[in-house]
């Protein structure tokens, strides 16, 4: 792969962590494709499909609504031509039962040109989380 490439690849996916962390919609929403798409697991309390330019700002308003003190701490960045793959560690503290949670993700960052098309992530344990927020019994 190109150095260029991956340089300007993994320069998207810190900055997308970075605007997202301070709520900056407009600018996420130019690093994004018109058909963005990310897919979360059926087992969680944010489930679905979000899509668009406002698919982030979107799971955002959900997945806060669960949550008290959220935290991503990004590890590394692995990087191909088409997408990133980043390793991240997520804190936060259920609203419903008051239960701190820590725990491994691994995100997915499809890229299509110079815009992200598309983020998969994948949660190390999804029932903990459902548990968590109420979704599951305890």
């Amino acid at each position: 792969m190109d150095m260029q490439r991956y340089a300007d690849i993994r320069n998207m996916v810190q900055r997308i962590y970075q605007l997202t962390g301070t709520g900056q919609w407009d600018a996420v929403a130019d690093m994004l494709t018109d058909d963005f798409v990310i897919l979360e697991a059926d087992s969680l309390p944010y489930a679905g499909t979000y899509e668009g330019k406002s698919a982030l700002q979107d799971l955002y308003t959900r997945v806060f609504a669960y949550w008290e003190d959220p935290a991503l701490e990004t590890g590394d960045i692995c990087v191909g031509q088409d997408h990133a793959i980043v390793l991240v560690k997520v804190t936060a503290t259920a609203r419903s039962s008051g239960q701190r949670l820590e725990m491994p993700l691994t995100e997915v960052f499809h890229v299509r040109g110079d815009k992200f098309c598309g983020i998969t992530p994948y949660y190390f344990d999804t029932a903990s989380i459902a548990r968590a927020t109420g979704l599951l019994p305890a």
